[in-house]
């Protein structure tokens, strides 16, 4: 049995989304740490019945026992889970070629776990107005090393069930014993900022937890920059630290304006982003949804009736 743990709040759409492909795609059941989301996130989840369970919290700080506890009640169950992925409402585990328990058998017998690269996808002014998200972005960057990554680098992984207490860090554990394999290509398909009403919310969450606990963002591309004294690139998305000073200095109005003309791509610059090894046009998890949508029409699916 595999068992998929998420944090998620007001993700509501998304959120149906990736219950809808993991649960399709190899996934037995999914545990939701609800985050006292105000949308209508609970009701998707009743939709997807005994594949997912869900616990509210507050304070996000206890997320992680949040979902060890949900974690608890499945295998209470089952007895039978065999691999528990951390992941994220905007994170979609994907191989072209093999589903989810295909490529976890392929993990050799003494390795622990299984580290998942990710793809990170950004938004741009020639993406579709509406639709799902991995339909609407269909450029990311090339990887950790391009100047437009500004999501983490370590990955997600999926533990076996024996080892998921001693996880100390929900990327990836450092205090796990043996070997970490990852698959040959990146599998996490990662979706951060989907509109401009989302990235608002995001900055404006981040900013109140970064109040509350003082949280710093990693900002070790700018202070590499900055150290050869190589100026940042005019198309570079701000960081975390930067999205918080753009808050501070003009509120909701400057950070919708920050969204259009800076972290959102311009039609006019992909070209050379392109050229330059930023980023690259990547449509085939969207491609294989779709195809797979289409062969799962008419069937019943989990989730199916969710509203």
């Amino acid at each position: 049995m595999i068992v998929l743990l998420l944090t998620s709040k007001n993700e509501a759409d998304v959120l149906r989304l990736n219950l809808e492909h993991h649960l399709s795609y190899g996934v037995d059941h999914v545990c939701i740490a609800d985050n006292e989301s105000t949308d209508h996130t609970q009701d998707v989840i009743r939709g997807f019945g005994t594949h997912a369970s869900t616990e509210v919290f507050h304070d996000f700080a206890v997320r992680q026992k949040v979902r060890y506890a949900l974690l608890e009640r499945v295998r209470a169950r089952h007895r039978s889970v065999a691999w528990v992925g951390v992941s994220d409402t905007d994170e979609f585990h994907w191989m072209a070629g093999a589903t989810l328990p295909e490529y976890l058998a392929e993990t050799p017998p003494d390795v622990p776990a299984l580290t998942c690269r990710q793809k990170l996808f950004l938004p741009t002014a020639d993406d579709a107005a509406s639709g799902p998200v991995h339909h609407r972005q269909r450029h990311r960057t090339t990887g950790p090393e391009s100047p437009l990554h500004t999501s983490y680098r370590e990955g997600k992984t999926f533990y076996r069930s024996a080892w998921l207490t001693r996880i100390d860090h929900e990327h990836r554990s450092r205090r796990l014993e043996g070997e970490i394999v990852s698959p040959p290509t990146p599998t996490v398909h990662h979706y951060m900022i989907r509109d401009e009403d989302q990235f608002v919310m995001k900055v404006r969450r981040l900013t109140a937890w970064r109040e509350r606990d003082g949280l710093r963002s990693k900002l070790w591309y700018h202070k590499l920059r900055r150290a050869f004294g190589i100026p940042l690139p005019p198309h570079v998305a701000g960081f975390k630290s930067e999205w918080w000073n753009v808050y501070a200095a003009g509120g909701e109005e400057g950070l919708r304006g920050y969204y259009r003309d800076v972290y959102r791509l311009q039609t006019r610059d992909l070209p050379h982003l392109i050229a330059d090894g930023a980023i690259v046009e990547d449509h085939a998890f969207a491609d294989w949804r779709a195809a797979a949508a289409s062969t799962q029409a008419g069937t019943s699916l989990p989730g199916s009736n969710a509203s």
